[in-house]
């Protein structure tokens, strides 16, 4: 039923879908100020203050950021075509995702780096097919760097988004390298910065907030089955594209095997570092809604669909209002 309804692109589903969003939003922009937010950079501190004193303020930002981030998603599908259909339904998968991450201690910091996410795909989406711009590539880096100073685990985006160069444009070293800087620009000036007025101790804190046990409390707290039921949907999506990305354009089909390589690696990290596995799947959000979306909206199967997308809708819900 839902899906059936607002897979099309009549203007009214926007509403629905804000509407919808709002009505799911209502207590978190009440209560988000209950689970203080962190940042990984420490100058972003007064930030990270000034969000904890005013939580309902911020909780709004953090809402039309989300909505923002969601329809921005909706635009580069029309512009790539990386679902057959001309549609708003990415947006509201995007909400559901980044709806299970409320209640975290980075909720907020995930928002923000996913901002800078969404353009580093852009930028890499707009360079030529088997022509690759430098430029380009490096600004992408600098803005997985720049996420990276809001959100650490950013930093694991760096080796999909190579990949997903590596399969547009083919092997190219000046490419890596070109990331690799544009990554470490903004860390080079932060850590100038701090080393000139004598805050050599820095490096020490950083080195603490990078520690990741590996731990995972299987089955201690819901916390722990959110993982699990996101894990599955990641994981069914995988399967229906592995099984049909051949009915697809060359080029689409370019784009998503490199996202594919996102989940490879995400994966592999929460084998390596289970207790980083929340951390891992928020990073996903993006690539994720596109296989989501593209999964229900195409498939053959539209019982499975529904009864797969109402689960998720029923799941945030739950998450947001009864735990």
């Amino acid at each position: 039923m839902f899906v059936r309804l607002l897979k099309g692109h009549e203007p009214s589903n926007i509403l629905l879908i804000v509407l919808f969003s709002a009505l799911l939003w209502l207590k978190p922009i009440m209560e988000l100020g209950q689970v203080p937010q962190e940042f990984f950079a420490p100058f972003l501190d007064e930030m990270y203050v000034w969000a904890n004193q005013h939580y309902i303020f911020s909780a709004i930002i953090l809402f039309f950021l989300i909505l923002f981030e969601a329809f921005y998603m909706v635009r580069l599908n029309f512009e790539y075509i990386f679902i057959d259909k001309r549609t708003y339904f990415p947006a509201l998968v995007y909400v559901l995702w980044m709806t299970f991450f409320i209640g975290t201690e980075h909720f907020a910091a995930t928002v923000f780096s996913n901002f800078f996410i969404l353009f580093a795909i852009q930028g890499i989406l707009k360079t030529q097919i088997g022509k690759l711009n430098i430029r380009m590539v490096f600004n992408s880096g600098l803005l997985i760097g720049l996420a990276s100073l809001f959100y650490w685990p950013a930093l694991l985006i760096a080796l999909p988004i190579w990949f997903f160069t590596l399969i547009l444009h083919g092997t190219n070293w000046r490419g890596l390298i070109a990331q690799v800087i544009g990554i470490l620009v903004p860390w080079l000036f932060i850590m100038t910065w701090y080393y000139l007025n004598e805050q050599s101790e820095i490096l020490n804190y950083l080195t603490h907030k990078l520690q990741a046990e590996r731990i995972i409390p299987l089955g201690k707290n819901f916390t722990t089955y959110k993982l699990y039921l996101l894990l599955a949907l990641l994981l069914s999506a995988f399967m229906y594209h592995f099984r049909n990305l051949i009915n697809k354009k060359i080029v689409v089909r370019k784009y998503y095997s490199g996202m594919m390589w996102y989940f490879l690696v995400i994966t592999a990290g929460l084998i390596l570092i289970p207790s980083a596995g929340e951390a891992g799947i928020a990073t996903t959000a993006i690539p994720a809604t596109l296989f989501l979306s593209n999964q229900y909206l195409t498939t053959k199967r539209s019982f499975f669909a529904e009864v797969n997308f109402g689960l998720i809708v029923a799941a945030s819900v739950i998450w947001v209002y009864l735990l």
